[in-house]
């Protein structure tokens, strides 16, 4: 599936197939499990069956050009092959449960490979998948998880009105992520009290709501920091946070790098 679109703008979904996205022009946040990290062009990502994800442009690219390239595969069909090598191919598949970004030195192979297998069908098809695996499992550096294992357990769990009901909190996060968040308001967006909703997210999300708040605050930091020349100050302002002290504090502990550092090395 090759896809030129506007925006990408979707909602929180999973799905039974295992899922290979790769962003051939784009940029924002990438939401897999409870993950909340900036993506850019030639983003390439493996998710695992059930494992909820989204990609959300950022505001300043709305209106330039979005690309993506997708394969979607039904992991009960490789079991059928029933070939050798398929114990390695099934524990990248269990890692893929948390997700998995594909880096170098196999990312721009599976890249190409990816291409190849929009314009075939059938059986070289299906060749070219298991050569991409094939990449993958012979490369396991080059393979970063992305979510917390907890996350996994709960999403197989989970339901669509759960990934709605996340969808609509976090999105309401992004939209007011300069603004004084309590957990009061966001469980009036999903309609229940300030303590269901405790419950629910951390269940759902593997985190507190202020730990979800500060990783969305510091992703979109990040993605200031590469993206403009503002002042860390303000962007620390732009996103929520009333301290600089509690910025690069924050900040530090995701990134590992204080936002100044982090913007002199990309």
């Amino acid at each position: 599936m090759h896809m030129k679109l506007e925006r990408f703008n979707g909602e929180r979904h999973r799905h039974p197939q295992a899922e290979l996205t790769w962003v051939v022009q784009g940029a924002g946040v990438r939401f897999v499990g409870d993950s909340a990290a900036p993506f850019e062009d030639g983003d390439l990502v493996l998710v695992g069956p059930d494992v909820p994800h989204l990609w959300v442009s950022h505001a300043d690219d709305v209106g330039k050009p979005h690309e993506l390239c997708v394969a979607q595969f039904p992991v009960n069909l490789l079991e059928t092959l029933s070939v050798p090598e398929w114990g390695d191919v099934s524990d990248l598949l269990r890692r893929a449960s948390q997700g998995l970004v594909i880096q170098a030195p196999v990312c721009s192979d599976v890249q190409g490979l990816l291409l190849r297998m929009q314009a075939e069908q059938g059986l070289t098809r299906l060749a070219l998948l298991l050569e991409i695996l094939g990449l993958l499992v012979k490369h396991p550096s080059a393979l970063q998880t992305l979510s917390s294992a907890s996350v996994v357990v709960a999403s197989g769990r989970g339901s669509d009105q759960t990934d709605r009901r996340i969808d609509r909190v976090v999105r309401w996060i992004q939209d007011n992520l300069a603004q004084n968040l309590r957990i009061e308001d966001a469980a009036a967006q999903v309609h229940v009290s300030p303590a269901a909703f405790s419950r629910f997210f951390r269940r759902s999300l593997g985190k507190t709501f202020t730990e979800y708040v500060n990783d969305l605050r510091c992703t979109e930091a990040a993605i200031q920091l590469r993206k403009t020349d503002k002042p860390v100050a303000t962007v620390a302002l732009d996103c929520g946070f009333t301290t600089m002290s509690h910025f690069n504090r924050q900040f530090l502990l995701r990134h590992g790098q204080t936002p100044r550092r982090y913007r002199k090395s990309v």
